[in-house]
């Protein structure tokens, strides 16, 4: 009888392990609630988007994914517009087949979506004549069609999504990086914290030399699985006494409206 060696014996437990974290991997994402279902139910997550495809009419088009830092607020956006839509029943709208306007979302399930402008067609004369209906959506997955309502939706696939900027603004560079610098005296245990940063400065007594500064982020783990901590502190900066830190706090496990406020603030 062969004997095995601790090496052997370790490496077949690592493997029996290793499928065991794949399998049950492929069981989450199995279990995972289908885009529609949550869309009526306003629980649509946005970690659980991968990208979404813009494209018009004239041939321009545009991704966001939710690997890039920057690119994730957008769909952040898009999410929290669909989870605050409203379901439109009992109407005669209809979807082009080559819309002016159409978003193709891709979710971890590896579920297809699309988004256009719902369409009001008339026949006058023997001609078809169609118009989007302003603020009213069709949102398909294969022969499966849901009518909404949002307008800030309706006006970003129109028009929005052409102006999206491709990186931080101005302010969003300084407001990381005063962050940073506040960030780096509490220590490499906080380190974590650098995912949408904000910032606010007041003087001491009007005092130009003298601010008082209060910071929050979230953590970035928190961007694999969507369970996200918060950090806030505040920072007296002075010329005279140099930086003072106080009332660090961190805010276990905060919801998806906490999260989306501290990204960015939404129409």
């Amino acid at each position: 009888m062969k004997k095995f060696n601790i090496g052997t014996l370790l490496l077949i437990g690592f493997l029996i392990n290793s499928d065991s974290q794949m399998a049950l991997a492929k069981n989450n994402t199995n279990q995972r609630v289908p885009f529609l279902e949550q869309l009526m139910t306003h629980s649509l997550k946005h970690y659980e988007v991968q990208n979404i495809k813009l494209e018009n009419d004239s041939g321009f088009h545009r991704v966001f994914s939710i690997n890039d830092g920057y690119q994730e607020r957008v769909l952040r956006k898009v999410v929290y517009w669909l989870n605050n839509s409203s379901r439109v029943n009992g109407t005669s709208e209809v979807s082009l087949q080559k819309p002016s306007n159409k978003l193709t979302l891709k979710t971890a399930n590896d579920e297809v979506i699309t988004i256009e402008p719902a369409y009001k067609c008339v026949f006058e004369n023997k001609r078809k004549t169609c118009a989007a209906k302003d603020g009213e959506l069709i949102i398909s997955k294969n022969s499966h069609k849901v009518q909404i309502k949002s307008q800030s939706l309706f006006d970003w696939l129109i028009v929005g999504w052409r102006k999206e900027l491709n990186g931080p603004t101005k302010e969003e560079l300084l407001e990381e990086a005063l962050f940073t610098r506040y960030l780096y005296t509490l220590g490499p245990s906080y380190s974590d914290f650098f995912m949408c940063p904000k910032i606010k400065i007041e003087p001491i007594d009007g005092d130009t030399r003298r601010h008082l500064i209060f910071a929050s982020a979230l953590n970035y783990s928190g961007h694999h699985d969507g369970d996200f901590d918060r950090l806030t502190f505040s920072v007296r900066d002075s010329n005279l006494e140099g930086l003072q830190v106080t009332n660090e706090k961190i805010k276990k496990h905060i919801s998806d409206k906490g999260s989306q406020n501290q990204c960015q603030t939404f129409d």
